[in-house]
Parts: C-alpha cells; sequence; structure tokens
C-alpha cells in the first residue's frame, strides 16, 4: 500500500519557491490522464492528473478536460468563429497558461514542506551577479518526486505519494560500448564527470524552464574552462548516440582541417557506472539564444550579400568533407547554424558517416542544392528588431 500524505492537511513552512512546468504527457491511464512535470527549486515534480481525481468537483473537472484537450491537441478553436472575449472560449495557450499557474498554486503547500528552500544553482538573481556556479549534474540529476492532484468541493488537495518515486525517477544515462571508450580515449577524447562542467546560462532566467545546452568544460586543465554545447539523448537513446560518436570518431581520425567549418566532439559527460549523459560539440556562438538555424524564415530576413556568404562557406565546408573522404550526410537548412560574425556552420554530424555507411556524396550534393536554392531566394524581409551588423567579406 502507498503512503501518502495529503499536503492540505499540514501547515507549509515558510519558504521562498520558483516553480515552472516542463511539460505535459497526456494518456498515461487513459486518453483524458496526464502526467505534468514541475521543476521547483531545482526538484522535479511528475503531478499525475485525471478526470477521477476531480469528479465530484465539476467546474474543476471543466478546467481540467479543456486542458487536456488543448495537451491531446484536439481542442477545438477557431478564431472566426469563437469570441477571444468569452471566458468560455478561450484560446489553447491561454489555457494551458492559466492551468500551468493555477496548478502551481495548488501545489505550493505540498511544494513549500518538500522543497523550501531555492537553492543558488537556481536563482536568476545569483546567476545573473555571477555568485553561484551551478553545476550540470544538478541538471542532469535533480531529486524527484511524485504526487498527484485530487479535489472536494472544488477545493484541490496535491497528495504526496513517496512510496512512487521510483516508478518515476529516470536520469538521461546510455551505455556505450567499452571498445568504443577505449578508441575515443585513444583519439584524447576526454571522459568528464558531470559534477566538473559548470551550466552557463546566457539568460539567467531560463535557469529553470531550459535545460542546459550551454556549458563549461575544463578541457585544459591549466587554463579556463571552455564553452561547449552539451546534446543529451535521454533514457533510452543509446543507439542515437553510440551513432553519433561513431560518426564523430571518423571525423577525428579524418583528415578534415582544423579550420573546417564543421563541429567537432570535444569531449564526453559521464555519471555512475560509466554511463554516458551527453557529449561535447564545439560551440556556435549565435547572436541570440537558441537561434542562427538556416530556416526559410532566416534566410529571408538575411541581406542577399550575406547569403551569399553563406552558400560558399556552406559549399566548401561540404567540398572538404568529401575531400577527407568524409559525408555529411544531414545537408538541410537546420544542420546549418550561423555565428555571431555572421559565419555558416555545419552541424548534425549524426549522419557524418563514411561512403556507403548510410550516407552519399550524391545525398549530399542534392541537400546542398537545395540548401543553396534557398539561399537565393529574391525575398527579403528584414526583422523590425534586429539589425545585421555583420561585416560581409568577399
Amino acid at each position: 500500500m502507498n503512503s501518502y500524505t495529503p499536503s492540505s492537511q499540514v501547515a507549509p513552512p515558510s519558504g521562498r519557491i520558483l516553480a515552472t512546468v516542463l511539460q505535459d504527457y497526456h494518456g498515461y491511464g487513459g486518453k483524458d490522464d496526464c502526467i505534468t512535470v514541475i521543476r521547483c527549486n531545482g526538484s522535479l515534480f511528475y503531478v499525475d492528473l485525471s478526470p477521477f481525481f476531480v469528479c465530484n468537483s465539476p467546474l474543476l473537472l471543466a478546467r481540467y478536460l479543456d486542458f487536456v484537450s488543448v495537451v491531446r491537441d484536439d481542442y477545438s478553436w477557431n478564431d472566426d468563429i469563437n469570441d477571444p472575449d468569452d471566458p468560455t472560449h478561450k484560446h489553447p495557450e491561454d489555457i494551458l497558461r492559466d492551468f500551468h499557474a493555477w496548478l502551481i498554486a495548488a501545489l505550493q503547500p505540498l511544494l513549500l514542506r518538500l522543497v523550501p528552500n531555492l537553492p543558488p544553482s537556481f536563482d536568476p538573481a545569483k546567476l545573473a551577479t555571477g555568485s553561484a556556479h551551478p553545476l550540470l549534474s544538478e541538471y542532469l540529476f535533480p531529486d524527484q518526486h511524485y504526487c498527484h492532484l485530487e479535489a472536494d468541493a472544488e477545493s484541490p488537495i496535491p497528495i504526496h505519494l513517496p512510496d512512487e518515486e521510483d516508478t518515476w525517477t529516470v536520469t538521461p544515462l546510455n551505455p556505450i560500448p567499452l571498445a568504443l571508450a577505449h578508441v575515443l580515449r585513444a583519439q584524447h577524447v576526454p571522459f568528464l564527470d558531470a559534477s566538473t562542467i559548470e551550466v552557463s546560462f546566457r539568460d539567467p532566467s531560463h535557469a529553470l524552464d531550459h535545460q542546459p545546452t550551454r556549458v563549461l568544460a575544463p578541457l585544459n586543465p591549466s587554463g579556463p574552462k571552455t564553452p561547449c554545447f552539451l546534446k543529451t539523448f535521454g533514457t533510452g537513446g543509446w543507439t542515437l548516440l553510440e551513432n553519433e560518436l561513431l560518426a564523430h570518431l571518423r571525423i577525428l581520425k579524418s583528415p578534415l582541417p582544423p579550420t573546417a567549418h564543421v563541429i567537432r566532439l570535444l569531449g564526453v559527460v559521464t555519471a555512475e557506472r560509466g554511463e554516458v549523459a551527453g557529449i561535447l560539440l564545439t560551440y556556435v556562438h549565435t547572436r541570440r539564444e537558441n537561434w542562427g538555424v538556416l530556416e526559410e524564415y532566416f534566410v529571408q530576413a538575411a541581406p542577399r550579400e550575406l547569403r551569399k556568404r553563406w552558400a560558399a562557406q556552406v559549399s566548401e565546408a561540404v567540398e572538404q568533407m568529401h575531400e577527407a573522404g568524409l559525408v555529411w550526410g544531414g545537408a538541410r537548412g537546420e544542420h546549418i547554424m550561423v555565428d555571431g560574425e555572421g559565419d555558416a556552420w555545419l552541424i548534425g554530424m549524426g549522419g557524418g558517416v563514411g561512403e556507403g555507411d548510410g550516407g552519399t556524396r550524391e545525398g549530399d550534393l542534392e541537400g546542398v542544392a537545395e540548401i543553396l536554392r534557398m539561399l537565393d531566394e529574391e525575398l527579403y524581409e528584414p526583422f523590425d528588431e534586429e539589425e545585421w551588423d555583420v561585416e560581409i567579406v568577399g
């Protein structure tokens, strides 16, 4: 039998919480059931939601059913038919936002009891001043709690279920073959424990709601830590991880020039038992966080001179890969990043295999031709709030 504590029956201690919803997963027990994941003060809370838990509270039940229909993506909404001023016909984004805010408020007694203090690593104010130096291990392996939300006469009752926590504890770890690990080490690829790597958010407000991608790794023991892009693969992603490591291993063994605008493997992040939590790649310093992929809307906002530079750089990088006996295997706009200097870089090296191992030069050339066609479009719609202040060379 599960032990549980209705948090509404316990006077919560004083404290400070910062909480945000990370994800909603529907359909665990039935089509109207949902698991909502909340990060609060660095810990993760898996909140089990179901119409069964609130069936004796019709107002909450109606609100919940609207919410879960949005999560399922079958909520009926039409700007031309529904009245945005009618509270019974709210926009789906408003339904999600309002329900998430209500849910966090309903859980507050439980949150304050279980995690009453905000650690410095998750405090945007301390991150902004540089007084906090969060470690990657704190983000990858947080404390995790399981609860569900009941209701009685329209009053929410959050219930903590500690005996269920082992069921929901997930870690982003994957094994790799020992032989592959030995070969990577022979190529001087460092294996670093997550507790030695710092998280570096360009925007401190992202400390709560973002999984870190920019980290500082001790690649040079005698110098400052190196900015790297962290790529994780999730639980069960061992096949994707192994394929990407093999692709980068081929790049490391190849004569590809160090100056080629192709991201490289810089390290492997490990945890207990030697399992892999992620890989460290060349960090492309974009002009904005998560901004700069060569998708169509981005290209249309760029001056033609800049597009010509990107076309030349992409063509040159792919040619250098082919001359080195490599195949990109990911020739599409979403696998090209533009850095703060306005230069294009090839990413998506999971497909960077040898000829005949899943990619072909012909496939690369076809993909590059499509990219060049996109870069040659006449349409120019610059961003209102952004100026392209990079120097155009050549």
